[in-house]
This record gives structure tokens, C-alpha cells and sequence, in this order.
């Protein structure tokens, strides 16, 4: 990139595979940290509003699900794309690739609002709104202001993905632990009548002015500040079909992602629930939280090996990509073991979270045996996301789904056999185990003989820009 002034992460992203993984995936587990905080200060600061707002919030969840696996999916697509044309050293197409994910985004999200708004009542009758008068309030109130401004939460999510693949990690983070920031403030204020005294409109009101602000500090930087790699020239704008479809072959993909680990969660539930009732459902949902919560490492590590495995594509230093993909896969499984080994030894103590409670705590040896199991299949889960990955950075966005439907998938059939054979809880937990360690081992089998296919010599010389 010869008479183009490159940045600090631009410089991390071209340069040692570990040393950028590393750059890339600490403080993508923050960002992630802060991201997930922002729904339990909702819910922890609406628990003062009674039974029906706390229940709304989880209402709730789901249609602000599908905004964020929307934003994550564009993101993913718009990342990987840009990285790639940055390996490549082609700086014009990677700033045109910038310029379409923004647009994309806003297009989408008016379509999504308007889709949103017209079914969002019903929707939330049918996931369990309706049962009372009370509780509907509740999630219209909370509902709306977050779908009126879909653009904001997909906007900032796809504008940190582009952060991320110009190398600016840190600058991710700190927008994302900002909005948390933010929140945590706002919402006592928001919410009761010492402030504004708006309730959930105020819950809501808070989250939407929280990310807003954290919009606005990432404008700054590309619009005004201008101290970033990529440069978002939006006028005189024209779609390029090819930069289009190179963002969606991964973005559609990895939008689809999401909506299947949700829908294999309502089937396992509904096999758990056959085999051991709402007893069974409450152990499953209240462990897999503990479970997403022991993955963000793993979770950052993946989505840090987008850019880098992107960029080092891009550029057609083969070597590179397996080195972080190899580096990325050990840095995940050896991590989440000392993970697992400590969570299993201290499961009790954690469950008590849960347990406290008269009515809950003969649940509490039930979720030990399933924590102290899952820990055996948490370092192959983490493997098996820096798989999907690698994919998705090398633009296989078709086969980074294949691999979350069988990764998740699979386990459908063996809990249900596992169901049919005993009504034991204990054998479907070691029907999810087994499943996910055989899926993720040959996803990973699959993601090196992709490798092979590819690996076609050393790095080129980039001293001379790509067209």
C-alpha cells in the first residue's frame, strides 16, 4: 500500500497472525461483555416495575434478536469483504465496500421497521404477551421505541464490524462499553418518577439513546475526526453489484446463523420438556445462560479471526491464514478447558445465582450435573465457531451456515432418541455433549481440507497498490 497512509490497526492486521488475534479477540470479549450487559440492566432495573414489566423484557428478547443478528450478519458480510480488499491492498474498493455496508444497512432497517411495526403485536401475542392485559402494555411500551429506531441498533452494529476489519478492535470496544455506560445511568432516570418517570417507554428510551450516543462518537471518528483507514464517500452514491453480493454471500448466511441456534433451542426445549417438564426447561435455560457467558472468550477470538484471516486472504498469504486459524483453535480450546475445569469444580457455588429461592432450590443438583457435563463440550463449541469463522472471512458464507446447521442440528435427533429411550435428563445432557464434539470435530476436518484447496504458496509482494 505504497502512497497510502495506513494506521495503527491496519499495521496489527497485515502484520503477525498471533499478535493480531490476540489485538482483535480481547477486546471483542469486552465489546461482547458490554453488549450483553445492556439487556440485564433493562431487566434488572424494570424488576422495580413489578412481575408484568420483568416479564416483558423477555418478551421482548426475541424481536430485539432479530435486529441484532440482522446488524451482526451485515456486519460480518461488510467486514469480511473490506478485509479482504485491505490484504489485497486495494484501498478505494475497501472504502466503496465501507460505503455500501452503510447504505445496505439503512435500507435494510427501513424495511425491517416497517415489517416490525405491522406484525409486532401479534408477534408478541404469540410469544406470550397476550396472557394478560398487563403484560401486552408492557411490551408495546418497551417494543416500540427500540423498532422505531432499527437503524440505530444495526447501524452502529455493522460500523463497529467496520472498525474491527480495518484492525481498530479497541475502537469497537469502547463504543459498545460506552453504550453500557450510558444505560446503566439513564435508565433509573428514564424509567421512575425521581426523573422522567416514563417506565418501560423510559427502559427502552434509555437503551435507544445509549447506542444513539455511541452512533454519533463513530460518525465523529470517520466524518470529522477522519483518523480512520476507511473513508465513507456517500455521495454520488451507486450500488456495485459485485461489492453487494460480496457483502451478502457472507451477511445473509450469517444472519440465517442466529435464526437456527433459536430455533434449535425451542426443539431441544421442547424435547426437555417432555422428558422432564418445566423442571427440566428451567435447568436447560438456566445453565446455557452460565454456558453463554463461559463462551464470550471463544466468541471474541472467532469473530477477531474474521478480519485477520480476511486480510491475510485478501493478500494471498496462505500460510498466514492457517497460522491464525491453528493459533485461533488452541488459544479457544485451551482456554475454555482451564474454564471448564474451574466452573466444574466451583458449579455449586455459581448455580446459587439461580437456587437461592425456596421454589427454586431443589433444582440446584440437577443444574450441577448439567454444568459440570457441559464443561466437557464447551472447548469443541469454541473450536467449532473459529471454524465458522474462518469461513466466513474467506467469503464461504454458504459454508459457515452448513456448519452451524449441522453443529446444531445434530443434536435435535440424538436428544430425542435419548428422550425416547429414558425420560433421564441425564442422557439427553450427554446426548448435547456427544453431538457437539462430533460435529465440531469434523466441521473442523472440513475448514483444513479447505485450507489445503488454497494454500497456493507464499505472500506476494504488495508494495505496489491493487487497482
Amino acid at each position: 500500500m505504497e502512497g497510502i497512509e495506513k494506521t495503527k490497526g491496519v499495521d496489527i492486521l497485515l502484520g503477525d497472525p498471533k499478535k493480531a488475534i490476540l489485538a482483535m479477540a480481547i477486546p471483542t470479549s469486552v465489546a461482547l461483555i458490554a453488549q450483553s450487559a445492556n439487556n440485564l440492566i433493562d431487566a434488572m432495573w424494570v424488576a422495580g416495575l413489578g412481575r408484568d414489566a420483568l416479564a416483558a423484557v423477555g418478551i421482548v428478547f426475541p424481536l430485539f434478536f432479530i435486529i441484532i443478528g440482522v446488524s451482526n450478519g451485515i456486519g460480518i458480510g461488510a467486514a469480511s469483504a473490506i478485509s479482504r480488499r485491505i490484504g489485497a491492498g486495494n484501498k478505494a474498493d475497501a472504502d466503496r465496500t465501507a460505503s455500501h455496508a452503510i447504505v445496505s444497512a439503512l435500507m435494510i432497517s427501513a424495511v425491517l421497521t416497517a415489517v416490525l411495526l405491522v406484525s409486532m403485536e401479534p408477534l408478541l401475542g404469540m410469544m406470550g404477551a397476550g396472557a394478560t392485559e398487563g403484560t401486552l402494555r408492557e411490551c408495546m411500551d418497551y417494543a416500540l421505541p427500540i423498532v422505531l429506531f432499527t437503524s440505530v441498533f444495526i447501524t452502529v452494529g455493522v460500523m463497529s464490524s467496520m472498525l474491527r476489519s480495518e484492525g481498530a478492535a479497541k475502537r469497537s470496544m469502547y463504543v459498545l462499553v460506552l453504550s453500557a455506560a450510558i444505560n446503566v445511568v439513564l435508565d433509573p432516570l428514564f424509567i421512575y418518577d425521581y426523573g422522567l418517570g416514563w417506565g418501560m417507554r423510559g427502559a427502552a428510551a434509555a437503551t435507544v439513546l445509549s447506542v444513539a450516543i455511541s452512533l454519533l462518537v463513530i460518525i465523529y471518528w470517520y466524518s470529522v475526526k477522519k483518523d480512520t483507514f476507511l473513508r465513507l464517500r456517500l455521495r454520488g452514491f451507486r450500488f456495485d453489484p459485485r461489492i453487494t453480493g460480496d457483502i451478502f454471500k457472507v451477511g445473509l448466511p450469517a444472519s440465517a446463523q442466529m435464526t437456527i441456534i433459536s430455533l434449535v433451542v425451542i426443539f431441544a426445549n421442547l424435547i426437555i420438556l417432555q422428558a422432564g417438564g418445566d423442571d427440566g426447561v428451567a435447568i436447560f435455560a438456566s445453565v446455557w445462560r452460565i454456558i453463554d457467558i463461559l463462551i464470550i472468550l471463544p466468541i471474541g477470538v472467532a469473530m477477531g479471526l474474521i478480519p485477520v484471516c480476511a486480510a491475510a486472504f485478501g493478500a494471498a498469504c496462505y500460510d498466514k491464514v492457517r497460522t491464525a486459524y491453528v493459533y485461533s483453535i488452541k488459544i479457544s480450546m485451551y482456554s475454555m478447558i482451564l474454564v471448564g475445569i474451574v466452573t466444574a469444580l466451583f458449579a455449586p457455588q455459581i448455580l446459587t445465582v439461580f437456587t437461592y429461592s425456596p421454589g427454586t432450590e431443589h433444582l440446584r443438583e440437577g443444574m450441577v450435573l448439567f454444568l459440570r457435563i457441559s464443561c466437557i463440550f464447551i472447548p469443541f463449541m469454541a473450536i467449532g465457531m473459529a471454524s465458522e469463522s474462518l469461513f466466513q472471512s474467506m467469503g464461504l458464507g454458504m459454508r459457515a451456515l452448513i456448519s452451524t446447521i449441522f453443529r446444531n442440528f445434530l443434536l435435535i435427533p440424538v436428544c430425542y432418541v435419548a428422550m425416547l429411550m429414558t425420560s433421564d435428563l441425564v442422557y439427553i445432557w450427554w446426548g448435547i455433549t456427544a453431538s457437539e464434539i462430533v460435529s465440531s470435530m469434523l466441521v473442523v476436518g472440513w475448514t483444513f481440507i479447505t485450507l489445503r484447496s488454497v494454500m497456493r504458496g507464499p505472500c506476494p509482494d504488495r508494495s505496489v497498490p491493487g487497482p
